[in-house]
């Protein structure tokens, strides 16, 4: 289910791209007059009404897909000063994402936590299948390295690469940390040559990790 994995970095990465772009360009007329469209209202609640039936159907579908969800919420981790948590649903994939406020040429930096069974494998595999999925899936997907990292008393693995989203230049490190047959994938992603003006932030998340709450 790697590839699940894959679209969750997408979808998140094209989140972090989009809430980054204001709506409100060109809105400088202070004489502007607004009037109420009771037809338009009536057409926004039926959509919020759907929304919250697509919600519905996204969280059953996720409750019944839990090897993909493996250790969903059962961690502890700190958000740093100034950034900000959602707990959501990407796909079926349930995720929280920490990222900042302020937004840096229409990318917010991000951090991502999903988790997925191991299914028998080693982390090391689960790593190998991480790479061969992002050279497949990922635009203009990078490797600059790999290596081993120990989170707490868990040996954990790491990659950093680059990829292009849309024409956006993007920077990423991704942590595998292994825990009682659970794998956490953890993704700091920053604007290419940004990443380093982030790794303190990033690193109190990371090192805060703490799963099984």
């Amino acid at each position: 289910m790697q590839q699940s994995i894959i679209a969750v970095t997408l979808a998140l990465l094209l989140l972090s791209a989009c809430k980054g772009r204001s709506g409100h360009e060109g809105s400088k007329d202070s004489g502007l007059q607004f009037s109420v469209d009771t037809a338009e209202l009536k057409h926004m609640d039926s959509m919020r009404v759907a929304e919250r039936r697509t919600d519905s159907i996204l969280q059953q579908r996720a409750d019944s897909a839990p090897g993909i969800n493996a250790g969903a919420g059962r961690f502890i981790i700190n958000v740093p000063r100034g950034w900000r948590r959602v707990d959501t649903l990407l796909g079926v994939t349930r995720a929280v994402v920490i990222d900042t406020a302020s937004v840096n040429s229409g990318f917010r930096t991000i951090l991502s936590i999903v988790g997925d069974s191991l299914r028998g494998r080693s982390v090391d595999d689960y790593m190998n299948g991480t790479i061969n999925s992002f050279v497949q899936y990922v635009p203009e997907f990078s490797l600059i390295g790999k290596g081993e990292r120990t989170f707490g008393s868990r040996p954990g693995r790491w990659l950093h690469y680059t990829q292009n989203r849309e024409g956006m230049e993007l920077e990423d490190i991704c942590y595998l940390i292994p825990d009682k047959g659970i794998v956490y994938i953890v993704t700091c992603s920053a604007l290419k040559g940004r990443l380093l003006a982030s790794r303190p932030a990033f690193e109190e998340v990371v090192t805060s990790f703490t799963p099984g709450n």
